[in-house]
């Protein structure tokens, strides 16, 4: 069986997916889980179909093994939705709801969203226009204006892209950068591009260096920005200090997450007393931190967890 996901990379098969979850929110009519698709056709809008193609879809689902039903002279009336169907939305429904995955995604597609203005000639007042656009949607459901700011301040903080901080929270005119533009054109994800797109990273081995700029096109060389005594005491607050916020309850994440954090913070510890401690290392570490910070929903304390690890990679610079 094809998986769910798969099927919603295709706009055909996302435009199924969504029609499926639509039916299963309906009210059953009978303990066969019956329903009448009247309402489908009469508010649409509602559930973001094209009144148009639900007639072709539903004889679609039923293909996929997902609905039955029998068409009268008058149409399409009521559809028998059974397990495979349910089951269907139900992962569809757990795909678009991981926080994690739309955290990640949002920023890419915030990116990409800028990158098409920058080739257009055009530009945004706000960072806020990207909520009426094509692109707010992951997998059909459109992004909060919690999960924008997240990924306004994400971006910019990695130097991805620019604009005028207001006093309101929004970001003014903002813009793609050099560095932004690289990502894309590249054809990588912001998530996964900690350098700038198209380079290699050689690590070098330096001794009693505190901050070091290596040229990363060299060749047969070994690049490690070790850490000072002072950096790492440093680092050695910031580890506390993270530990103490990495409480399920201060920010609003699951335990898994918190357990996955704290397996990361211990990473970070080990490496910082190594016999030769990469900052590199460290750094990618705590950027993993904040990424499963920002999956939290109590703000403050997602945002007081960042600033804290901002200063660590702060100190390494």
């Amino acid at each position: 069986m094809v998986a769910v996901e798969d099927i919603a990379q295709t706009s055909t098969g996302l435009r199924h997916l969504r029609l499926m979850a639509a039916l299963t929110e309906l009210e059953p009519l009978d303990s066969n889980r019956q329903v009448g698709v009247g309402t489908l056709y009469n508010e649409p809008e509602r559930w973001g179909l094209d009144k148009q193609g639900i007639s072709n879809d539903l004889e679609a689902l039923q293909g996929r093994g997902w609905i039955w039903f029998e068409r009268a002279g008058a149409g399409i009336q009521t559809v028998v939705v059974v397990q495979p169907g349910v089951d269907a939305a139900d992962e569809f429904g757990q795909l678009r709801g991981n926080r994690r995955r739309r955290t990640q995604a949002v920023r890419d597609a915030v990116l990409n969203w800028l990158y098409d203005l920058y080739l257009g000639g055009d530009e945004a007042s706000g960072i806020s226009d990207f909520l009426t656009s094509e692109s707010n949607q992951y997998f059909g459901d459109p992004y909060s204006g919690d999960e924008l700011e997240r990924a306004a301040t994400w971006l910019m903080a990695e130097e991805y892209i620019d604009g005028i901080e207001t006093f309101s929270g929004e970001l003014a005119r903002p813009e793609i950068t050099t560095k932004g533009i690289r990502v894309i054109e590249a054809e990588q994800s912001v998530n996964k591009a900690l350098t700038s797109a198209g380079m290699t990273v050689n690590e070098i081995n330096i001794s009693d260096s505190q901050g070091v700029n290596v040229a990363v096109a060299s060749s047969n060389v070994t690049q490690s920005n070790t850490l000072s005594k002072g950096q790492i005491d440093q680092l050695e607050k910031v580890i506390g200090s993270v530990r103490a916020l990495l409480n399920p309850m201060v920010l609003g994440v699951t335990e898994d997450v918190a357990e996955a954090a704290q397996a990361i913070t211990g990473e970070v510890e080990e490496e910082i007393h190594s016999s030769a401690p990469s900052a590199g290392t460290v750094k990618t570490l705590l950027l993993k931190l904040m990424e499963l910070a920002a999956t939290g929903t109590v703000q403050g304390g997602v945002d007081a967890l960042n600033a804290i690890m901002q200063q660590g990679i702060d100190g390494m610079s």
